[in-house]
Formats: structure tokens, sequence, C-alpha cells
């Protein structure tokens, strides 16, 4: 048995699937705003990329060499490039670094995440042996500065004899407090 529906019962359905809808969309809508504001890039969170020290750009791509080999009378015969510097400019107020390290295919590293301060001292954030990355998963790394205090150096040092040969890429930005 069917019921007739009156222009005041249906103008009260209109009414309340409105609220009800409207109140749906407002959910979502702050539910996505706060999701988003989990995963924004660094960009956005008022970062910016550190220059490389003694190179181009804010990114190198390295592949991991064998060890630095000394000789006779201090002479280096071979020398390594586990070691990758990013310059920390001045007069800045960094709150924190972010090193990314990605690799076309997956492969595994010795990874050691340092800041460097101005009074000799440094800070590791990051020291882990065998570490695995896979392409469509970058090893992300946040560094915090100290209280009160600007690092002048970002260091990270990718290594391993068992690793030698595999390639990475990596960055570093800052973000400002």
């Amino acid at each position: 048995m069917s019921e007739t529906i009156t222009p005041a019962i249906s103008d009260r359905i209109c009414k309340h699937r409105n609220k009800d809808h409207g109140n749906a969309v407002l959910f979502y809508l702050g539910l996505s705003a706060v999701l988003l504001s989990l995963h924004l890039p660094a960009a956005a969170q008022n970062c910016r990329p550190l220059s490389l020290l003694g190179g181009e750009g804010s990114e190198v791509t390295k592949t991991v060499s064998q060890p630095t080999v000394p000789g006779p009378f201090g002479v280096t015969i071979t020398r390594n490039n586990w070691n990758t510097d990013w310059a920390v400019p001045g007069g800045r107020s960094f709150q924190r670094f972010i090193v990314t390290v990605s690799v076309p295919q997956a492969a595994s590293f010795d990874i050691r995440l340092f800041l460097k301060y101005s009074d000799q001292t440094n800070e590791e954030f990051f020291n882990t042996n065998g570490v695995r990355i896979e392409p469509d998963k970058p090893l992300t790394i946040t560094a915090t500065v100290r209280a009160n205090d600007q690092p002048f150096l970002v260091n990270l040092f990718v290594n391993g004899i068992q690793h030698i040969g595999n390639t990475y890429t990596a960055s570093v930005v800052g973000c400002e407090r």
C-alpha cells in the first residue's frame, strides 16, 4: 500500500536530505583537509632544498665505490665517495632537515646521517646497516635541530663493502620554523 506524498511532505524530505548531505560534505571536506596536511610535500611546509657542498644543485646520484685504500707515506691510492655534504645557509632558522634517498632499482646500503655544528660537535640521527630501499618507496630521514643552535652542514654517509655498485639519489630540504 503506498501513500500519497503531498507537497508539504516532499518539502520536509528535501530539507532533511539537504541538511544531511550538507553535513556529510562538510565532514568529508574536513577529513580530507586533515589527511592532506599529514602528507603535504616538503615544499608546502616552508622547506627549501639545500645546496650540495662542492657540487652543483641540491640532488646527487652516486654509486657506492670501493673503500679508500691508503698508500705509502700517507698518499691515498683510491678515494671513496661515501660522504655527501649539503651546506646549511646562514641567516635562516631551520627546525628540521629531511633527507630523501631513492633508488632506480631495489638495493641495500649502510647509511648514517649527521648534523654538524660550528662548535665542532655533531649529532647522529640515523645509523643503520643493510637498509633496503625499493624504487617506489624512497627512504626519508628527518633530523631535528638542537634548541637555540643551527648546524652548518648536513652529512649523509652511504657505504658498505657488500653494497659496492649500488646506485642511489639523495637530496636534503631544510624546513624553517
